[in-house]
């Protein structure tokens, strides 16, 4: 079970809401030591740490990649999930890979960047929940946060 934030923008969501609906406040938050008490600082801790370390949705992971797409302007484009042996991209764009997908990597990239965000919610949507249109509920976001499968 849940809890939710008792005040503030996101009144009445949970932290797996927050997280999955508005990435850039939720590490924003965490940021600022004490913004998150008691319970909710636990909570809080627990999903930091699993949003840093998401499994990639392949029967296979371990075969293959996160690759992080930005913009020549340095800003976040897109991620995609590609095979570990596929040769790295050719282009304008930078990218880098990771073996996990990270929340937080907009986030290192830009201090603020809620379009990098959004871009990065239709990625996850799109290989997470098999639509970048997909509706992520209450109850969606919290169950993926509660299948210990999805992390490591």
């Amino acid at each position: 079970m849940w809890s939710s934030l008792p005040i503030g923008k996101h009144k009445g969501k949970t932290l797996p809401q927050i997280l999955l609906t508005d990435p850039d406040y939720f590490f924003w938050a965490m940021e600022q030591d004490d913004f998150f008490r008691g319970h909710l600082a636990t909570e809080a801790k627990d999903i930091h740490r699993k949003a840093r370390r998401i499994k990639i949705p392949k029967p296979d992971p371990d075969n293959w990649r996160v690759e992080y797409f930005l913009s020549p302007d340095g800003k976040f484009a897109h991620f995609d999930i590609v095979e570990s042996n596929r040769p790295p991209h050719v282009g304008s764009s930078r990218t880098s890979r990771a073996a996990t997908l990270d929340f937080a990597y907009v986030r290192q990239t830009k201090d603020y960047d809620k379009l990098g965000y959004k871009l990065f919610i239709k990625s996850f949507k799109y290989f997470y929940f098999d639509s970048e249109t997909a509706r992520l509920s209450q109850s969606k976001c919290e169950a993926f946060f509660d299948e210990p499968s999805n992390f490591l």
